[in-house]
């Protein structure tokens, strides 16, 4: 009697279990053909400035309000999200058509800081990739606040503040309707 297979079968059934819990948790994109959600923030509702330090994918040390005085586009994603990897086509003439913007990707992810340098090498982003060592950004404990789903675009102004957030896969079109307000 060979009871290597129901052995094989659980094992492959936990496997997949622990990979479809892991999706789920880290609100992936995947099927988001469009955008899911996005909103404009109101003066009113500003909230806090961009405080928020990374590791780059290189090992240095990003400091995002160090950045004022320039529109931010926060690209969050997660590495093994296949919508987070598709996105990447329009934002690369989307990143070489705005200069005057500063790109920024930021992992969300449980432990995405052993994961962010391998997949900057591997698929080559044409902007600085990064993600918050302490896992506060997946738990929701930054001024990102919760991220929900990925693909997230969150568009910051010249002083730092939240304008915009966009949920899904964007187009080159809509990511230059996005931004417009900050780079007429």
């Amino acid at each position: 009697m060979n009871r290597s297979i129901p052995l094989k079968a659980s094992v492959r059934a936990l496997v997949v279990a622990c990979v479809l819990g892991l999706a789920p948790s880290t609100g992936c994109g995947s099927g988001a053909a469009g955008p899911v959600g996005s909103g404009t923030v109101s003066a009113e509702d500003r909230g806090p400035r961009l405080e928020l330090g990374l590791r780059l994918s290189d090992g240095r040390w990003l400091e995002l309000g160090d950045l004022r005085g320039t529109p931010v586009l926060l690209y969050v994603f997660a590495t093994f999200d296949m919508v987070s990897q598709a996105a990447l086509e329009p934002l690369r003439p989307f990143v070489q058509q705005h200069p005057d913007l500063v790109v920024v990707g930021v992992a969300s992810e449980p432990r995405a800081m052993q994961l962010v340098e391998a997949w900057a090498f591997a698929l080559d982003p044409p902007f600085v990739v990064g993600a918050d060592p302490y896992g506060n950004i997946e738990n929701g404990q930054t001024v990102l606040g919760r991220i929900e789903k990925v693909p997230t675009y969150i568009l910051y102004d010249q002083a730092g503040y939240e304008i915009e957030r966009v949920i899904g896969y964007q187009g080159e079109a809509a990511l230059d309707t996005m931004v417009s307000p900050v780079t007429r």
